[in-house]
């Protein structure tokens, strides 16, 4: 009797392990091939202000356009000081590279654009959420 209430016990435990799908018991996994350059539409303008070591910040705007190209404004607050740039960029799964005098990173998101460092890793701490560029309607 105590047998027969073991196994009966057992093998209600059994259901609820998750079950495997046949990809997964041949081992043929698809790979997810969402990112930036098949999922969001990433093109377009973004503006935001990003933090700066010597004013108030720097009231940027970056047009991504269909093209391959860019262009950049970036305006000093508090200070007379305005820059353009002008260049290609690429995109590699999630990460955008503009390419010109300085080579910058970015990693796109849903309708947000996240300025990378130099070893192309986000910035952490109080400040992460400054380094963000949004998408604009235009």
């Amino acid at each position: 009797m105590i047998l027969a209430a073991a196994a009966v016990a057992l093998a209600s435990c059994g259901g609820n392990a998750p079950r495997r799908s046949a990809q997964q018991e041949t081992g043929a996994f698809k790979p997810d091939i969402h990112n930036a350059e098949t999922s969001l539409d990433y093109r377009g303008t973004y503006r935001g202000v990003l933090p700066a070591a010597d004013c108030p910040g720097i009231e940027t705007t970056l047009t991504l356009k269909p093209d391959g190209t860019y262009s950049l404004h970036e305006e000093y607050l508090e200070r007379n000081a305005r820059f353009d740039a002008e260049g290609a960029y690429t995109l590699h799964g999630n990460l955008l590279t503009l390419e010109g005098s300085d080579t910058t990173w970015y990693k796109v998101e849903e309708n947000r654009l996240r300025r990378l460092t130099t070893d192309r890793k986000e910035v952490e701490g109080p400040l992460a959420e400054h380094y963000v560029l949004r998408k604009t309607a235009e």
